[in-house]
């Protein structure tokens, strides 16, 4: 699967009192890296939200963590598609230390397709779907969320 990567600087604003990286800005990272995912694949939100009336808001995150991230360090987010289905968008995602390339959290985010008007789940657009079908998809069914 195509994995996408993206940097960002573990800014003050951004850590705790021992220095590191905030257990909760993670999710953040995770979310940085599904947005450039999205627009190095052509696929952008902004317009799923205005032409199709769709969401994806995140319905399930997790995150392991490692090693800590501290203060000035440059954050390497590596994100891929996990698993879909017309409905599901399933992220995985690994965040490096750039100095010394150590793994310092793992973790994955679903996001669901959903009508802005009511909230209904509804299938992502099909631009959404031809992208997944011609990259991901298993024919076993092996990549899609049930």
């Amino acid at each position: 699967m195509t994995t996408h990567t993206c940097n960002y600087r573990i800014l003050y604003r951004d850590t705790d009192t021992m220095g590191v990286l905030y257990y909760g800005r993670y999710l953040e990272l995770f979310e940085l890296g599904r947005t450039e995912w999205q627009r190095a694949e052509g696929l952008k939100y902004r317009e799923m939200e205005k032409l199709d009336g769709l969401m994806l808001p995140v319905i399930e995150a997790g995150c392991q963590y490692h090693q800590p991230l501290p203060f000035d360090e440059l954050a390497v987010i590596s994100t891929q598609v996990a698993t879909w289905s017309p409905t599901r968008l399933g992220f995985s995602h690994e965040i490096h230390r750039s100095s010394d390339g150590v793994l310092c959290a793992t973790g994955f985010v679903t996001l669901g397709c959903v009508r802005s008007s009511d909230w209904r789940p509804k299938a992502m657009p099909p631009r959404y779907l031809e992208l997944l079908g011609a990259k991901f998809v298993d024919l076993r069914g092996k990549n899609r969320l049930s």
